[in-house]
């Protein structure tokens, strides 16, 4: 966690919307902080967002203001390697070595990983080729069905006589 104070868009000034302050932000080249879906900025930067609203509060125009701000705006340029302490750059050198070796071994372990997997994905599915029964050819059977029967033809006069005489004989075969 940082040990500096946030202080949220909101709470920087009355005299601008949400909006105005994004859009001095942005003029200013200030990057809020997001801390729980609002945006933040550090104490420095609010004093800055402070004189900006005061100057447009003045009738200054916002890209002028910003300007002004900016070219005012003293950076402090960061302290050299060699300046700092000896055995804290030793410290931090160890440690770059050591997460460095923790990637390496880490690249290592994933390839051997996917060797194995592979090896055990060949072994299942040598397995699964010895559990399947073999694949057989499908054949259609047609069901037994008697042949269909014919009526006998016969002259209107003969069938007449077998229906009194001899019924049977209308019957199909």
């Amino acid at each position: 966690m940082t040990d500096r104070i946030m202080i949220r868009l909101n709470d920087v000034t009355e005299a601008a919307t949400i909006d105005q302050v994004k859009y001095w932000c942005k003029l200013l080249e200030i990057q809020p902080t997001i801390i729980s879906r609002a945006a933040h900025v550090t104490a420095e930067q609010c004093e800055v967002i402070k004189k900006m609203a005061d100057l447009t509060g003045q009738g200054i125009r916002p890209g002028e203001a910003a300007a002004m701000l900016v070219n005012t705006a003293v950076t402090v340029s960061p302290v050299a390697r060699i300046d700092r302490d000896p055995e804290l750059f030793n410290r931090i050198d160890s440690l770059e070595k050591a997460v460095m070796l923790l990637v390496e071994q880490n690249k290592k372990l994933a390839t051997t990983i996917e060797l194995q997997n592979e090896i055990h994905n060949r072994n299942l599915e040598a397995i699964k080729m010895r559990l399947e029964p073999p694949k057989r050819e499908v054949r259609e059977f047609k069901v037994w069905e008697p042949a269909a029967k014919k009526s006998p033809q016969f002259s209107p006069l003969k069938k007449l006589w077998y229906e009194l005489i001899n019924p049977e004989m209308l019957r199909a075969n």
